[in-house]
């Protein structure tokens, strides 16, 4: 394969055990921010890797929070830069349903893919994150610098949201907006040695509503009554409830704020044509074997689509999503005579290329007003409008050629249901690669989640992952 410089493989191969030791480390730091858990040893743990790895600015980011971020500057006086989004963080594991600690890294044989690491976060960024550092050092250490500058700009706070990634950004924005790109590595090979590109990303906008006896000024104020003084007293809970209703028609499944659809762009036939071509991949699966976080297991009156027409619904449609209500008493125990002072939804609204996140909760906000219900509180905790990169550009021009030469295939996804911060960096005007390597796992966010060490004639290892990542740095750099 093209990127498989002798010089570096055999680096590689005299540091694997080294390398492996660092990503099982840290693997073995938990960092769970809807717990508060290890978040700031994780950033603490991350920086001594910039630091190690010679970055002349490292600083923590302070939040409120007490997630903190991470900004960490690599000056190699080169005439390209190149920005490293990373995410400390990883959704909760329960010990007792794994095959073996979720934060112990262990190394073991399963097959058929040989020695894997089963660990939270070895497929989901954290491990293939710890590749990427390896080969940004592998340069410097036979070549004596990177040809490009580097900013690293991390977060622990991603699977809640990012609520202060935006701050993060506007802080350092002015030496942000210099970069010719940003980037996150990944591990994102299929069985089959496939890579995925993604294109787009919907917008993404995390709200949390609340309903109190406080701010409506009626039902229990500082704490929870008893149930039975509800003939007499009114319920937030309720309130926050049929507000919630009031957004949606139970029969059409639409939403019914006013002008939710009016930034909604009508499929393009070129748009049509792309997405036909893509599915074509895919022939003789049902949508829901392709399409990511669903499964078949699901069930929906969209059963029926076509291939075409759910792709073209998943990608360029807006959705309302309630993640999780709560209120009162959730047990266990016996205390369910509850009439709750408070309850709450949080929520995340997603849109597609043509639609404004700031305007979308504007309307949401009057909506709620000209209903009746504005003493409903809405927190914006994050929002992130859509993006999309160009397959022409620099960025991912560097990345296709290693893989059209190499002979491995790839397919690049529009858009995906998907977003986040890094649509921030695309604001920015410049192309935006997320979650993209060689190698190959499997479960990410759920049980026993792992990464393949070594190669199979299909997908790539830990070592062909690090050779990637340098012959990517070397085509981005244009050398």
């Amino acid at each position: 394969m093209s990127f498989r410089d002798p010089k570096y493989q055999s680096y590689f191969e005299d540091n694997k055990e080294r390398n492996i030791k660092r990503m099982r480390e840290f693997l073995c730091q938990p960092c769970i921010p809807s717990d508060n858990l290890g978040c700031k040893e994780s950033a603490e743990l991350m920086m001594q890797y910039y630091r190690q790895l010679g970055c002349q600015e490292v600083e923590m980011i302070e939040t409120e929070s007490g997630r903190p971020g991470i900004w960490a500057y690599l000056d190699c006086g080169a005439n390209k830069t190149l920005i490293n989004y990373c995410m400390l963080d990883t959704k909760p594991a329960n010990p007792a349903v794994w095959s073996s600690h979720p934060f112990e890294a262990k190394i073991v044989n399963r097959e058929p893919y040989g020695e894997v690491i089963i660990a939270r976060g070895a497929q989901g960024r954290k491990a293939p994150y710890i590749s990427w550092l390896n080969a940004l050092e592998a340069i410097i250490a036979l070549e004596g610098r990177l040809p490009v500058n580097i900013m690293f700009l991390a977060e622990s706070e991603e699977n809640v949201g990012s609520p202060n990634y935006g701050k993060f950004v506007e802080k350092y924005k002015d030496r942000l907006s210099k970069a010719q790109g940003a980037f996150c590595p990944g591990a994102t090979q299929t069985k089959d040695g496939k890579m995925r590109l993604t294109l787009g990303y919907k917008g993404l906008i995390n709200l949390r509503f609340t309903a109190s006896g406080e701010l409506w000024g009626k039902g229990p104020q500082k704490h929870a009554i008893h149930a039975a003084a509800h003939s007499l007293i009114e319920s937030p809970t309720w309130r926050l409830i049929q507000a919630m209703a009031t957004m949606r028609d139970p029969v059409t499944e639409k939403m019914t704020i006013k002008d939710f659809y009016l930034d909604e762009q009508p499929v393009s036939e070129e748009e049509i044509a792309e997405v036909k071509e893509f599915v074509a991949h895919f022939t003789g699966k049902h949508w829901k074997e392709f399409l990511p976080n669903i499964g078949t297991d699901v069930k929906s009156a969209n059963d029926d689509l076509d291939n075409v027409s759910a792709t073209l619904k998943y990608m360029y449609s807006p959705s309302f999503n309630i993640n999780g209500l709560a209120s009162g008493f959730t047990g266990p125990g016996t205390e369910v005579f509850r009439l709750p002072n408070e309850a709450w939804a949080l929520c995340d609204v997603r849109v597609p290329r043509g639609y404004s996140a700031k305007k979308t909760i504007q309307r949401i906000k009057e909506h709620l007003v000209e209903k009746g219900y504005g003493d409903i509180d809405i927190e914006v905790v994050a929002a992130y409008e859509p993006c999309q990169s160009k397959l022409d550009s620099e960025l991912f021009l560097a990345l296709t050629s290693i893989l059209d030469e190499s002979n491995i295939k790839w397919l690049a996804w529009p858009y995906v249901g998907g977003g986040g911060p890094w649509s921030l960096f695309a604001e920015l005007g410049m192309p935006v690669m997320f979650d993209v390597g060689l190698g190959h796992g499997g479960n990410a966010g759920g049980i026993d989640e792992f990464l393949v060490i070594n190669n199979s004639d299909k997908y790539a290892g830990i070592i062909d992952s690090e050779l990637f990542f340098v012959e990517f740095i070397k085509r981005f750099a244009g050398q």
